[in-house]
């Protein structure tokens, strides 16, 4: 399963889905996937399928809305309950949007994005991580409403870290162990914004940003997950 392929805003210029995605699969082995999940449309979150969906075999697409796919491609939309069990220790669970919410005109497509709660059983000390696409305050009330007992190890902050998503409370309530914000180096909506840096300080929340650590993996050995930066791996990013 993948959650999300990013994209260019001009795919034609660079095409994160041919130029990224695709050798990423290869190096790894992957050459069809059984499910990806697209958390909304906006072309930083589905640009990079909409390049390369006539060239990766994908058997299931899940999503707030469907976009345009090959025909040997199922379509699920995602709501709220649905739960995979991708191995005995593997589950993840739909937290958001319910489908009243889903088919409300007045919800952003922002506000819609599926936002999913990964479960990893008897690891340590990260289990359970929360995506939350690129909802913002809202959906982070309702899922404060919704599950007041959700326990968050690593949470994915909401739209990048905009000042629009993960509110004070939000991040009091939940608690994580570690947040990250999936943002490009210079972007231009200067993500993760300065507000939400300062309420994860206030809070003794540690970040970590893809513009500084690179791509961000958790490897699970024996119950144990080490992290990995690839910057890390080229002295000359660090300087």
């Amino acid at each position: 399963m993948m959650v999300d392929m990013g994209g260019n805003y001009d795919e034609e210029k660079f095409s994160v889905g041919r130029q990224i995605i695709l050798p990423f699969l290869a190096v790894n082995a992957v050459s069809e996937l059984d499910q990806l999940v697209l958390t909304h449309l906006d072309q930083d979150h589905s640009g990079g399928y909409l390049s390369i969906r006539s060239d990766l075999p994908i058997r299931q697409l899940i999503g707030s809305e469907q976009p345009e796919m090959p025909v040997q491609t199922q379509f699920q939309t995602c709501d709220q309950g649905q739960r995979w069990q991708l191995s005995k220790r593997i589950s993840i669970e739909v937290l958001s949007p319910t489908k009243a919410q889903l088919n409300s005109a007045m919800r952003s497509k922002n506000e819609n994005s599926c936002v999913l709660y990964v479960q990893l059983k008897d690891a340590a000390p990260y289990q359970n991580f929360l995506l939350m696409g690129d909802a913002g305050w809202e959906t982070e009330f309702d899922i404060l409403q919704r599950y007041p007992d959700l326990k968050v190890d690593v949470l994915i902050l909401g739209h990048h870290g905009s000042q629009h998503s993960s509110a004070y409370g939000f991040l009091k309530g939940l608690k994580p162990k570690l947040a990250i914000a999936s943002a490009g180096k210079f972007n231009r909506y200067g993500h993760p914004s300065k507000l939400t840096q300062a309420r994860l300080k206030q809070l003794h929340i540690p970040l970590w940003v893809t513009s500084q650590q690179g791509t961000i993996q958790f490897i699970e050995q024996q119950g144990k997950i080490q992290t990995n930066f690839a910057r890390d791996q080229w002295k000359w990013l660090k300087n």
